[in-house]
C-alpha cells in the first residue's frame, strides 16, 4: 500500500512538473520578439528619397498659381491622380516611422553638410536627436499625424481640405528642420504661412 501511495505520489507530480513547464512554454510563445532592425539608409537618405519626393508630390496635387492668364487652381481630377497624391502621403506616412528605428544616424561616417555655418553637421544633429529622443519621436509624430490628415483628406476626395492641411504638414517639417537641420537660422517673419 505504502508502494501504491509513492507510485501515485511520483505520477501526480510528475504530470505536475509537465503542465508548469508546458504553460510556462506557452507563455514564452505569446509574447511576441521584437523584430531586430537593420537601418541601412541614413536620415538624410530618407529625407531625400521619400520624404521630400513624397511631400512635394502631396503639395503639388493641389496648388494655386498666379500667372499671366490670371489664378489658376490646380486639383486632382482623375483617379490616376487621386492615386498619386495617395501614394505621395502614404510614403510620408510610413516615412515617419522609418525615421524611428533606432540606431538610424543622420549622416554616414565622415559625411559633411552641404551648407557648412547654415546647417549643423550631421555628428551635430545625431547629439541633438540622442540629446532628447523623446523631442525626436514629437517631431516624427508631427510628421505622422499630418501626413495622416493629408492621407485622409485625399481619401475624401476633399481637395480643398487637402490645400489647408498643406500649411500643417509644411509645419511639422519645418518643426523638425529648425530644431535638428538648422536651429540657428533666422527665418523670416511669417513665414509657414506664405502661399504654396
Amino acid at each position: 500500500m505504502r508502494r501504491s501511495f509513492w507510485l501515485l505520489f511520483l505520477c501526480v507530480s510528475l504530470v505536475g512538473v509537465f503542465l508548469f513547464f508546458s504553460i510556462a512554454c506557452q507563455g514564452r510563445q505569446q509574447q511576441p520578439q521584437q523584430p531586430e532592425y537593420t537601418p541601412t539608409a541614413t536620415i538624410k537618405d530618407l529625407m531625400l528619397s521619400i520624404v521630400d519626393p513624397s511631400a512635394d508630390v502631396v503639395w503639388e496635387s493641389v496648388t494655386t498659381v498666379i500667372g499671366p492668364s490670371g489664378t489658376e487652381e490646380k486639383v486632382p481630377r482623375t483617379d490616376e491622380e487621386w492615386t498619386n497624391a495617395r501614394r505621395g502621403a502614404i510614403r510620408l506616412v510610413e516615412a515617419s516611422n522609418l525615421l524611428l528605428i533606432p540606431g538610424r544616424r543622420v549622416g554616414r561616417p565622415g559625411e559633411k553638410s552641404e551648407f557648412p555655418g547654415i546647417e549643423l553637421e550631421p555628428e551635430q544633429m545625431d547629439v541633438l536627436i540622442n540629446k532628447d529622443r523623446e523631442a525626436w519621436i514629437r517631431r516624427a509624430k508631427g510628421l505622422h499625424d499630418a501626413s495622416l490628415a493629408a492621407l485622409q483628406a485625399i481619401d475624401a476626395k476633399d481637395a480643398q481640405k487637402l490645400f489647408e492641411l498643406g500649411e500643417g504638414l509644411e509645419m511639422a517639417c519645418e518643426n523638425c528642420h529648425s530644431q535638428y537641420w538648422y536651429p540657428n537660422q533666422q527665418l523670416p517673419q511669417g513665414y509657414g504661412s506664405l502661399t504654396r
